[in-house]
């Protein structure tokens, strides 16, 4: 009878939750064809166009411009109106923008202001499909599988991760930069027809008296992090790890090629070795919070990742690089998706649907807000102190955002389900 009894309470598997795959496909199709265009659009304005080393930054900017303009903006329509819908909506226009670049292209007629264009709209449809791909979730699977959800998302990025580099390059290579960005129009069609088909129940936030003013909503999800002890200990890590890991990223490359003196082959080789890290952490996420508890993997996987960071730096000492760079970029990838699966799940398991647009787009504002500023003083302190040093301090500064986490609250977590859900 007990045993009757745990299998009526046991979830059905995702596989078997034809909404849920079905909004897996479309993330899944749609990264795939992100993949060609992140690497085709620059390709298209350096051979098509001849782009100048000022464009090539200013096109750069365009793909990254709006999180900061519009991000904030993007978490309150998120939480007004219907997810599905907005996604579908995003995917048609990003569809119909790339599809512009192959079609000027047979015309004669492109130009770098089309691609800014393409990449600035671009950019700002994605914004809103992301978080409201983030917000939409907990709408369809239920919160003891947020994890396993976020697991398998992550796995199919990281399949992404490890042959999208050379599937892309073959791509490109047999049809030519603007018509590879074709392919990627076509999976945006093929991503907005699977969500479509899929059945939701949202919850829309509902005014108390009249609609508030877009500030005042704003200001709700922004106090949703300040005031929720979990999610602000979150939120601080994060912050703090950003800057750490831009610190990183900002000189990252030079050592590799100055430092160690790698080509391009090498350094790609080091670029799939984070990739597999990034697929074994997607398998062992879910089993990891299992067997810790969630608040401990949240914790386990940034010590991961900032470890990994670390071991980097001592690439070339004794004679040794190529071993620290391997090891060093599978821990650390391994890490970061323990990490991301966890504590996105319990964010998502905190906050009430009908803010999860604004708490995710205040997060991801304040995240992209200080990435910059990272890697300005990682290049300021790469030109001062040495590129090997650098990664040093950028990686204690992200053993910092570990100690945030593990002397706060989330070290308690153990069950999504055991947690309750702020209350707006």
């Amino acid at each position: 009878m007990s045993s009757h009894a745990t299998l009526e309470a046991a979830p059905e598997s995702l596989w078997r939750n034809h909404d849920f795959m079905r909004l897996w496909v479309a993330n899944f199709i749609s990264n795939a064809g992100t993949h060609i265009t992140r690497l085709a659009i620059p390709l298209t304005a350096a051979l098509t166009l001849g782009a100048t080393p000022m464009q090539m930054g200013l096109l750069a900017m365009a793909g990254s411009l709006p999180n900061l303009l519009f991000g904030l903006v993007a978490g309150v329509w998120v939480d007004r109106v219907r997810r599905q819908p907005l996604m579908i909506a995003a995917d048609i226009g990003r569809a119909l923008l790339l599809a512009s670049i192959p079609l000027a292209a047979l015309m004669g007629s492109l130009t770098f202001i089309h691609l800014w264009v393409v990449a600035f709209v671009g950019g700002t449809l994605s914004i809103f499909f992301t978080i409201a791909s983030v917000a939409v979730l907990p709408s369809i699977v239920k919160s003891e599988q947020l994890v396993d959800a976020n697991s398998k998302f992550a796995l199919s990025d990281s399949v992404l991760s490890i042959a999208g580099p050379s599937g892309t390059g073959g791509i490109i290579s047999l049809l030519g930069a603007p018509k590879a960005i074709l392919v990627d129009s076509c999976s945006y069609l093929v991503s907005a027809f699977s969500l479509r088909r899929v059945k939701v129940a949202e919850t829309i936030a509902q005014p108390r008296v009249k609609r508030s003013t877009m500030w005042t909503e704003i200001w709700e999800g922004i106090q949703a992090l300040i005031q929720t002890p979990l999610l602000l200990a979150l939120t601080v890590s994060g912050a703090i790890g950003t800057v750490g890991f831009s610190i990183q990223g900002a000189v990252g490359i030079l050592f590799l090629t100055r430092e160690l003196g790698l080509g391009p082959a090498l350094v790609g080789l080091v670029a799939a070795c984070g990739g597999s890290g990034a697929l074994l952490g997607a398998v062992v996420a879910g089993r990891t919070g299992r067997y810790t508890g969630v608040g401990m993997a949240v914790i386990l996987g940034n010590l991961l990742w900032v470890f990994g960071g670390l071991i980097t730096p001592f690439a070339g000492f004794g004679g040794i690089t190529l071993p620290y760079l391997v090891v060093g970029g599978i821990v650390a990838s391994l890490g970061a998706t323990v990490f991301s699966v966890n504590q996105m799940s319990l964010r998502q398991r905190l906050t009430p649907v009908s803010l999860l647009g604004r708490v995710t787009a205040a997060r991801r504002f304040l995240l992209f807000s200080l990435a910059p500023a990272g890697s300005a003083i990682g290049g300021l302190l790469g030109a001062g102190l040495g590129l090997r040093m650098t990664l040093i301090i950028g990686g204690l500064v992200g053993m910092v955002s570990v100690l945030v986490v593990l002397f706060s609250p989330v070290r308690s977590v153990y069950d999504l389900a055991g947690v309750a859900i702020s209350e707006p």
